[in-house]
């Protein structure tokens, strides 16, 4: 009997240890606390706008000057870089011949009005005496044929001596406006051709222009904002950044035509240079202001996000982060100025985004 009961006992304390072994310990579910991040306060501001492009620095009076005589250059009155005025004698090309050919021109002129004198007092006696019947029809025709004749005369030889006039004055090659003179593109003793040989350069400093390139979208964006009433127009201008100096100045000019290679539409802004820092040919940078973006949230690119959808912010929401669709406006590299999607003082989360995704809980740590 003591046998059996000892058989029982090691059974069932084997069935116990098999009975422990198969037993599993039902796992904790862990739960991650909630992840630090950093928020600003949307708010809703009035914010300036800015366009930024490339620009290249041009004169609308540049011109390079032709003599309108031909022959050859007996002085130079200027030195490369002259501040010259309309008008000054930049060259004199060699006169004499231009002198001999107006004294000819005159004294032709003298005889055909000496003979135009005596024909006319011939014609006068003529008409007097056709009237009385003194001389014949065919006489007096004559009379009046010379008479036209020498004033016809008299009228080219004037004409004549003007033009040997005008002559002798292009000799004298004058700067057409104020401005800067070049480097002579001949030496005196050169043999010059009229309306063919370039002579210098002339640049008018006084205002100088800026060319530059719009997007086809940034004019799109402009014109559609401002006529949906989003954006406002206050003082427009253009500020020219030249290494480092700033220029102000006023938009002078927008093309309506789109280039259909480079899809840009020209512009230019005007300057103006009394001290005659800008110079044509520069190359700078040129900023077009005044645009006001009405009641925007300015947010930095960081805190933005994009997916196929479009752009997304994370926002803070009953202590979790959650994703918010927004429209982007306007932006620069730092920051965009989105104008729906996200509401005054809505809690938009800045960083640790490795950690986040929607839905996550979030503890805020500090807002901006």
């Amino acid at each position: 009997m003591n046998v059996y009961k000892k058989n029982i006992f090691l059974i069932i304390s084997v069935m116990f240890l098999f009975s422990a072994c198969d037993k599993k310990e039902t796992p904790k579910i862990m739960q991650m606390p909630p992840q630090p991040v950093s928020v600003m306060n949307a708010k809703a501001e009035n914010l300036p706008l800015a366009f930024t492009y490339p620009a290249k620095l041009v004169s609308d009076y540049d011109v390079i000057i032709k003599p309108q005589v031909s022959g050859v250059i007996k002085d130079k009155l200027f030195q490369a870089g002259d501040l010259v005025k309309e008008g000054q004698t930049l060259f004199i090309i060699e006169q004499d011949k231009f002198k001999a050919n107006m004294d000819s021109a005159y004294g032709k002129t003298l005889m055909a009005k000496a003979n135009f004198e005596n024909i006319s007092k011939d014609y006068d006696r003529s008409k007097i005496l056709f009237k009385k019947g003194a001389i014949s029809k065919k006489e007096y025709d004559n009379a009046l044929a010379n008479f036209n004749n020498a004033k016809a005369n008299l009228t080219s030889a004037r004409a004549d001596f003007e033009n040997m006039k005008i002559d002798l004055e292009h000799t004298e090659i004058k700067a057409p406006f104020d401005g800067v003179v070049g480097d002579a593109l001949i030496n005196i003793g050169d043999y010059v051709s009229a309306s063919s040989t370039d002579l210098v350069r002339v640049t008018n400093l006084n205002q100088i222009y800026a060319e530059f390139y719009i997007s086809d979208t940034d004019k799109l964006d402009i014109i559609r904002n401002t006529q949906d009433g989003k954006w406002d127009l206050d003082n427009i201008h253009a500020t020219l950044n030249l290494n480092g100096q700033k220029f102000k100045g006023k938009l002078y000019f927008i093309d309506s035509v789109v280039d259909s290679d480079s899809g840009t539409v020209k512009a230019k802004a005007i300057f103006d240079n009394n001290n005659s820092l800008l110079l044509p040919g520069t190359f700078a940078t040129i900023t077009s202001e005044g645009f006001i973006q009405k009641n925007g949230f300015k947010i930095p690119q960081s805190a933005i996000k994009q997916d196929q959808s479009g752009a997304y912010v994370y926002t803070v929401v009953g202590g979790k982060a959650t994703q918010t669709s927004i429209h982007i406006n306007y932006q620069t590299n730092e920051y965009a100025i989105v104008d729906s999607g996200i509401k005054e003082n809505d809690k938009i989360i800045l960083d640790n985004f490795k950690k986040i995704h929607a839905g996550s809980s979030v503890q805020e740590i500090g807002s901006k």
